[in-house]
């Protein structure tokens, strides 16, 4: 392609051509090159190998004639060895260096020196490698060989190589030339009509003649200028069309405008559009009514400044204020006629970020701020409700206990006094359903502080094995009236101590535990716990199991297990009893300690309930710091002690008296806060015993009255007494200046227990001493040491007097063969601790309780130690069962 502005090398089409023709004459010139290169060292190559293989082979024929100086014969090797071709001369010298036969050469011309690299220049005679090699006989030089190797066959066909090369060579340029400028003056054809066509749409032709197609470059190039040709019409085309429409167009977008004018007026939501000039561009109906513009000149605001306005409206100070809003901002102000509007200011912003203008969307919210006062009304009016059903709770609670302490504490003191054996079983019928009455109680009052979320869950180190260990022996006597196995079971990789909730769970257990004895008539119940996954780095889930062999439930009642008042079946109430709350106040328990509870059932097969909670690892000092000696099983009240007994119910005060004064107490009666507070500002007290709630002066007040008195009787310990089934109390009492909570009904043993503990027994009075100066009876209080007096009447009175007889008489037996059995694996130094473990829930579990520690003990003792303990274990058997005698 040529315009006539410069030589044929100054076209595309001659710049290809010189390119490709440079390019293959490098490569062709390459490709010969490397060629000779590798043909010349093939020639070596088989050159020095036949050197190598011809040194051996002439070796081998002169080293005998060499040997024995037989020259002729060597004269006649060499010439034999030349005649054979590829040699063009041999020579052969001795071990001195002399010349003993030669073929090929003059004899009187000196040898030429061997070639130390293989060469192709050209010597004396032409090309030729001269070798020399050693002539030895058993490791001995006898002397040498040269010959010259004949290389002219490899300049030979070196010099054929590269001739024969650049002659294929040319003829490969000649003939890419020619098919190159071929190829070039196809592909740039197309380009001179291209260069046509481009200078017709130059001059407004924007449909010239259409340019050859195809499949190749040029025929695609061709292509797409024929479609940009018609795209170039065709949007003359529709610019010609669009100014027809123009008009059309304008005429819709005021039709569209009208619409949108139409539809901002009839909103009830205001909407204004001030400009960057501060002058109104937009303002509905609905935005005058809000501001107070008259709507006569609500129409004439457009235009008009937005300050003007604002300060002639009827709300001029809110106007005012939201005017200077500049940010994007929304406020809600009560305008001067009551009402609350919402105004959101939206700063309008051109493409490029600059300010064109504010827009105001105003709001009417009175009636929903209105509604959501009504909301907020009725949330606390729901709250405040929630508080009088806790308060009523906690009244109910009280009026209900007050005359259950009545009934229970008559019956316990009926209980241990001499009647016949019918009034006996009369009495302990009486009892045990004021037991179930109060259960059902706590039962409610307990859901119902679960469900308000009113409870709170505490937080203390506690050993996992021993919470276990006292649900089951609480639950050892009604297994053991039903031939029970109760066990448990705890994995390695439970820690000794863990962080929780004891209470909620001790809680879980007896109500999971309680099930699984009362629905179980043969087999065991079994108790297992492990550690379950990490919750966080801290805390992890312990999971329990809790097995029985009982009677199960069939599948279509696990769903509504768990629900409030539910059980399996009607059946179950009508045989077993319940309210059908333990399951549902488990569910709530396990949920707030961050755990769950489901169960695995079967009618017949008995059934596993499995529950989680979360905890922590604890510390097992912080445990034994926690364990005062006041909470040691062994510890017991103080006889003759003098007792303050507060309550505003006669019964309440005749109860208290008569538990206390069966003990050996005196009893001081007060009926309400004030007399309290004026008795023990007149005498001496070790205790007082004080009601919460009471007429004119309430429990609180009294004892921070006695708090502030001066003298021993401010630190005189207080133990609350309350039918309060509020967790709340505890801590008001706590606050007031209280040391001790016992709940009512009142029973001896907690009553006694939380005696000891405020009183820090047994060493709370100095020993034989009373305050009436009489001598302390100690009977009394080795009668504590030895028994549970609590047990034993409660098994008294289910067995009745001849029941009770019969059992202490195989306790006796079955005792004294467990001694002698422990004595027998001591002595032969064998394993007693299961012997010791059976002892000691025997004893308990008939109240023998100084028996039962002692077995205790023996248990976790070592070898040495556990003979000294077991020859006690005689003597103990022998006071628990005269003690028993007493009872």
């Amino acid at each position: 392609m040529s315009d006539g502005r410069g030589g044929p090398w100054h076209t595309l089409r001659g710049r290809m051509l010189l390119a490709a023709v440079f390019v293959e004459a490098l490569m062709l010139t390459l490709l010969v090159a490397n060629s000779v290169r590798l043909l010349y060292g093939s020639l070596a190559e088989q050159a020095q190998l036949h050197a190598s293989q011809v040194s051996p082979v002439l070796n081998a024929a002169l080293v005998a004639p060499l040997a024995q100086r037989d020259y002729a014969t060597l004269q006649a090797v060499l010439d034999e060895s030349r005649s054979v071709g590829g040699v063009e001369y041999l020579a052969v010298q001795d071990s001195t260096g002399k010349l003993v036969a030669i073929s090929g050469w003059p004899r009187e011309r000196a040898l030429p020196p061997p070639d130390e690299a293989f060469s192709l220049a050209d010597k004396d005679t032409g090309a030729r490698f001269d070798v020399r090699a050693p002539i030895a006989l058993a490791g001995q030089r006898l002397g040498s060989v040269q010959f010259g190797l004949d290389l002219a066959h490899i300049v030979a066909a070196r010099k054929m190589l590269v001739t024969q090369g650049v002659a294929i060579a040319l003829v490969e340029v000649l003939l890419s030339t020619g098919l190159l400028t071929l190829i070039g003056f196809f592909l740039t054809r197309h380009l001179t009509a291209l260069t046509r066509c481009s200078e017709e749409v130059a001059r407004g032709n924007y449909a010239p003649h259409a340019l050859a197609e195809g499949d190749d470059d040029i025929g695609r190039l061709g292509a797409a200028f024929n479609a940009m040709s018609r795209a170039i019409k065709e949007r003359v085309d529709e610019l010609t069309q669009a100014l027809d429409t123009r008009e059309k167009l304008a005429h819709d977008v005021e039709q569209e405008r009208a619409r949108l004018s139409a539809l901002l007026a009839a909103m009830d939501i205001g909407i204004l559009f001030a400009g960057s000039d501060r002058r109104i561009a937009y303002a509905n109906p609905a935005f005058c009514r809000l501001l107070g513009v008259d709507q006569e000149v609500c129409g004439t605001l457009v235009g008009a400044g937005l300050d003007d306005v604002m300060a002639t409206s009827r709300n001029a100070s809110a106007a005012a204020a939201l005017a200077g809003v500049e940010e994007d901002e929304v406020r809600e102000m009560a305008l001067e006629d009551g009402r609350i509007v919402s105004w959101h200011n939206v700063p309008v912003r051109s493409a490029a970020g600059a300010p064109i203008g504010k827009l105001w969307i105003c709001i009417d919210v009175t009636e929903p701020r209105l509604a959501s006062q009504q909301l907020l009304q009725a949330k606390e009016a729901a709250e405040a409700a929630s508080r009088a059903k806790t308060e009523f709770l906690a009244t109910i609670s009280h009026e209900l206990r007050t005359p259950m302490n009545g009934v229970l504490g008559n019956l316990a003191l009926l209980a241990d006094s001499v009647l016949a054996s019918e009034e006996q079983r009369l009495a302990m019928v009486a009892r045990q359903s004021a037991e179930s009455l109060l259960r059902l109680l706590d039962d409610i009052l307990d859901l119902s502080k679960l469900e308000a979320r009113r409870f709170e869950l505490e937080e203390a180190d506690c050993a996992l094995a021993d919470i276990v260990e006292t649900v089951l022996e609480v639950m050892r006597p009604r297994a053991f009236e039903k031939g029970l196995v109760l066990t448990s079971h705890m994995l390695p990789t439970v820690p000794d101590v863990v962080v929780t909730d004891p209470a909620r769970l001790r809680q879980i257990l007896f109500n999971l535990v309680g099930n699984a004895v009362k629905f179980t008539h043969a087999g065991h119940v079994a108790v297992r716990a492990r550690r379950g996954r990490d919750i966080d780095d801290t805390h992890f889930l312990l999971e329990f199991e809790v097995e029985d062999t009982g009677i199960g439930i069939a599948a279509d009642a696990v769903p509504m297990l768990f629900e409030r008042f539910t059980q399996a079946d009607s059946s179950i109430t009508r045989r077993y009893g319940g309210t059908g709350l333990g399951l549902a106040i488990c569910q709530e328990l396990c949920r707030a300690l961050g755990g769950a509870i489901e169960v695995d059932t079967a009618p017949g097969r008995g059934s596993v309930f499995r529950f989680s909670v979360a905890s922590r690892v604890g510390d097992p000092e912080a445990l034994l710091k926690n364990r005062s000696p006041l909470h040691h099983p062994d510890a017991v009240v103080p006889a003759g002690l003098r007792v303050l007994a507060v309550d505003d119910n006669q019964i309440n005060r005749d109860i208290v008296r008569g538990i206390l004064e069966r003990s050996g107490h005196k009893v001081t009666l007060a009926e309400d806060g004030s007399e309290a507070v004026r008795l023990a500002g007149a005498q001496e007290f070790d205790l007082v015993l004080m009601d919460i709630q009471m007429p004119d002066m309430d429990g609180l007040t009294a004892t921070r009255l006695i708090r502030k008195m001066k003298g021993p009787i401010r630190r005189v310990p207080v133990i609350a007494l309350t039918a309060h089934a509020s967790g709340s109390s505890r801590p008001e009492c706590l606050d007031a200046g209280m040391n001790g909570f016992v709940p009512k009904p009142l029973r001896p043993g907690e009553l006694f227990r939380e005696m000891a503990t405020v009183l820090g027994a047994p060493a709370a009075k100095p020993e034989g001493a009373t305050p009436d100066g009489a001598t302390e009876a100690p009977a009394a209080v080795a009668l504590e040491e030895l028994i549970d007096v609590e047990q034993v009447q409660v098994l008294v009175d289910a067995l009745g007097a001849d029941g009770w007889q019969e059992t202490l008489g195989a306790f006796s037996d079955s005792a004294r063969e467990h001694i002698r059995q422990i004595g027998e694996f001591l002595k032969a130094g064998k394993e007693h601790h299961r012997a010791a473990h059976t002892l000691k829930g025997l004893s308990w579990n008939v109240g023998a309780k100084r028996l039962g520690d002692q077995a205790l003990a023996l248990e976790k003792a070592g070898l040495d130690d556990a003979r000294a303990l077991a020859a006690e274990l005689d003597g103990i058997l022998g006071e628990t069962l005269g003690a028993f005698e007493t009872v």
